[in-house]
């Protein structure tokens, strides 16, 4: 069974030095989710990469909210065509 771990935004802007508004605003494009317990917020521990991953292409080249959306999109399609390609060349593998 999986453990999930969450991290408190406040925190995780803290030290990062990324501003809670970027995070703010991640989540109402639906780029990230938010965990709501006692009225603090919380990011699950596994979308920390993708949160920098998008603040780096925020800030060092400049593209919007929009942008961000668009190419998150499409390095999901990416992993998801990756996975496809390696099941189908396993199956391959066993008629051969």
């Amino acid at each position: 069974m999986a453990t999930e771990k969450y991290i408190l935004v406040r925190h995780f802007c803290k030290q990062t030095q990324i501003e809670d508004d970027f995070i703010k605003n991640l989540q109402e494009y639906g780029l990230v989710t938010f965990e709501e317990r006692e009225n603090e917020m919380f990011i699950d521990e596994s979308d920390i990469s993708d949160i920098e991953r998008l603040f780096r292409l925020h800030n060092d080249l400049g593209i919007n909210y929009e942008g961000l959306d668009v190419i998150n999109q499409m390095l999901n399609r990416m992993h998801a065509l990756e996975k496809e390609m390696d099941f189908l060349q396993k199956k391959l593998r066993l008629y051969e």
